[in-house]
Order: C-alpha cells, then sequence, then structure tokens
C-alpha cells in the first residue's frame, strides 16, 4: 500500500453498527501540533485510527513532521458536516479562530 492510509470502504457513505441496524457515519476533525510547531488540520471517520497513521509516520505530509500531538477535536453526527468544518479551519478565518481558542487554552 506504498504507506498511504486509506479510509475507504465498500460502501464509503456508512458503515453498519455492530447490531446490523442504523448506518453510522460520524465525522471527526481534529488539529495536531507538529514537531515544527505548524499545525496540521485534518478530518476522519475514524480518529483513532487516523491518529495512529500519523505517529507511526503513514501521512505523507506530517511523516517528517514527527512527532505529533493531538490539541483538539471536534466530533460530529455526519463526516459532511467535519469535511466542512475542517475547510472552515483551513481558510484565514477559520485560522484566526483557531489560533484565538489555542492561546485560550494557554492562559487559562
Amino acid at each position: 500500500m506504498n504507506g498511504a492510509v486509506s479510509f475507504a470502504s465498500a460502501n464509503p457513505t456508512s458503515r453498519r453498527n455492530r447490531c446490523g441496524g442504523a448506518k453510522i457515519n460520524k465525522g471527526y476533525i481534529y488539529v495536531l501540533r507538529c514537531k515544527d510547531q505548524k499545525l496540521y488540520i485534518g478530518s476522519t471517520r475514524d480518529l483513532h485510527k487516523r491518529l495512529h497513521a500519523h505517529k507511526m509516520g503513514r501521512v505523507k505530509t506530517t511523516k517528517s513532521r514527527r512527532p505529533v500531538k493531538l490539541i483538539y477535536k471536534e466530533e460530529f453526527e455526519d463526516y459532511k458536516k467535519a469535511r466542512k468544518r475542517e475547510l472552515y479551519l483551513k481558510s484565514g478565518t477559520g485560522r484566526d479562530w483557531l489560533r484565538t481558542k489555542m492561546e485560550g487554552c494557554q492562559s487559562g
């Protein structure tokens, strides 16, 4: 798999829960602080698996910037909402909001 991480499943838009009932389509956005002190903003359906991939060097963008540390996350009921939030946080306004949020966490 060339070190790339794939999150695609047979049906990428939803997954069934263990009981075979309702579909699960949760999403997460997360912010990592890298060794170079820069932030990495991402979204995923499986936060634990994605963080493990970052820490193991399987994500091209952060591979040379390890170690990485999770500094912020949000959970969404729908992955599409998480993806939309990720794109906002990568915008100028979103980065300003995030910087203000991080400063508030450090001072208090």
